[in-house]
């Protein structure tokens, strides 16, 4: 949004609030009654000078036009009216199939670690027998 466009929205949101304001005061001066028509005055010269002609939006409509809205809560209640279950299998499928091909979108598979034999084959004599072979004493 253009900062011109966003001050004539002010603008136009200012001047709608001024009505209000000016109603509330009980008899306004005659120095603010002149300030008042100055105003509307400045304000009619500035919506004839737009470009083009054309009368520029208020920036809250505009903004509001554009806001991003929350769907949360709709999509929350149409997926739980659903009362559908799919099998495992057809559910796995699907997953398959949205996974990239990339070695990085797969899912790692998990190995089963082999138990380490606890002990020793060998005995305390075949140790001392090797040990009189190897190093001859």
């Amino acid at each position: 949004m253009s900062a011109a466009l966003l001050r004539r929205g002010l603008e136009l949101l200012a001047a709608s609030e001024a009505p209000q304001a000016a109603q509330s005061q009980a008899q306004p001066s005659g120095a603010s009654v002149k300030r008042a028509r100055r105003a509307k005055a400045a304000q009619a010269q500035k919506l004839r000078n737009s470009a083009k002609g054309k009368v520029p939006k208020s920036a809250l409509a505009e903004y509001q036009k554009r806001e991003c809205r929350d769907h949360l809560r709709a999509n929350l209640k149409f997926m739980t009216a659903t009362k559908s279950t799919l099998a495992e299998s057809v559910s796995k499928q699907i997953l398959q199939q949205n996974r990239g091909r990339k070695a990085c979108d797969r899912p790692v598979a998990k190995t089963k670690k082999k138990k380490k034999a606890e002990g020793t084959v060998f005995t305390e004599e075949d140790f001392q027998k090797f040990q009189q072979e190897y190093f001859g004493s």
